[in-house]
């Protein structure tokens, strides 16, 4: 038997379950619970050394987060994921890249809207490499523990509970006020964010934001309209030079950060979260925005009270509102790089 950790799309809460195959179908059980899951309903969305990541047909926010190794028995019957993409998978590489190809010559051609259309046609799984490759980049300013990452993956569903792909946050350890979205599902956390933003409702109001950009691949069609198309694939096959610290600071449209901004709002009002404290952070926000050295997040976002006001406005008076994450969770997440320095520090006085 295998063991994972289990999302039931309905709530936020995570199970540990064991894993067994019997037939064509997964039974997925704790305690009492005992659920069987047709093998052709599941899909590979993610994959590591560590964990294997499920999605169910029909299920949205549905999870199955399998431990490995996994046994021989349960490997059988998981579906194969793809290696580049679907559409790559089924036509092949040199098809496809001679597709890439034709379309990058009539791009030139288009204009300002190109972006915002060829976007969608780049695989998820180049974005996903190049993300992964990108928050690397960053090295040992990466601040990982196992208790934060759980609570900011719980917090992740609770925002965007249909999200096709899990959303990976990553604490950095940088003293600016900053937050930022990456290809591939990528969200990376400054520290400086975490010890300005005490209330969690307010950092659930910025990472919705960032996760809008991910799910709209805003990432990808500011990369269309900075880079160009034939630098943007020559840095999907790692022919370019690019580093974090310029992506973090992307620049969007003012369509995109509307349109974020709008998702943000919707996705906290459908996760039952308080919009005030996230007004009162971008108020805060907006009185600090000649301060750039603390606040490097308003170079790459708007400078504006009337985003403010927007968040402001979609609360609603005498509504039953839930914290978005417990405020132990919360002090885990914002303590991370704090013990890490302290580690460091610790470290060093034993030489």
């Amino acid at each position: 038997m295998s063991r994972g950790i289990h999302f039931d799309g309905l709530t936020a809460d995570e199970h540990d379950v064991g894993v067994e195959a019997e037939g064509d179908a997964l039974i997925v059980t704790r305690g009492g619970y005992r659920e069987a899951v047709p093998a052709a309903e599941l899909k590979v969305i993610d994959e590591d050394s560590e964990t294997l990541t499920l999605s169910r047909t029909g299920k949205p926010g549905w999870r199955l987060v399998l431990q490995k190794p996994i046994d021989d028995s349960t490997q059988a019957i998981l579906p194969r994921p793809n290696r580049y993409g679907s559409w790559i998978d089924r036509v092949g590489l040199g098809r496809a890249t001679a597709t890439l190809a034709g379309i990058a010559a009539v791009v030139v051609f288009i204009g300002y809207s190109a972006p915002a259309w060829l976007a969608p046609l780049v695989p998820a799984s180049w974005e996903k490499n190049l993300g992964t490759a990108l928050v690397g980049d960053f090295g040992d300013n990466a601040c990982r523990d196992p208790a934060a990452k759980r609570a900011l993956d719980k917090l992740a569903v609770r925002i965007e509970p249909n999200a096709p792909a899990p959303i990976a946050m990553t604490l950095i350890d940088v003293g600016i006020f900053n937050a930022a979205a990456l290809p591939g599902g990528q969200i990376v956390i400054f520290d400086g964010a975490l010890e300005e933003t005490e209330n969690p409702d307010a950092m659930a109001g910025v990472l919705a934001h960032e996760i809008a950009h991910v799910r709209r691949r805003h990432v990808t069609q500011a990369l269309i309209r900075e880079l160009g198309i034939g630098a943007l694939i020559r840095l999907f096959a790692g022919g370019v030079g690019a580093n974090a610290e310029q992506l973090v600071s992307l620049s969007y449209t003012r369509a995109n950060e509307a349109e974020a901004d709008a998702d943000a709002i919707a996705a906290l009002k459908r996760a039952n979260i308080d919009p005030r404290p996230t007004a009162a952070l971008f108020n805060r926000l907006d009185k600090e925005d000649g301060d750039f050295d603390k606040v490097e997040w308003l170079n790459s976002h708007p400078r504006s009270k009337q985003r403010a006001r927007l968040f402001a406005a979609s609360y609603q008076p005498g509504h039953a509102y839930q914290p978005s994450l417990p405020s132990a969770d919360y002090r885990v997440i914002r303590q991370t790089c704090t013990a890490k320095r302290n580690r460091e520090k610790a470290a060093e006085k034993g030489k």
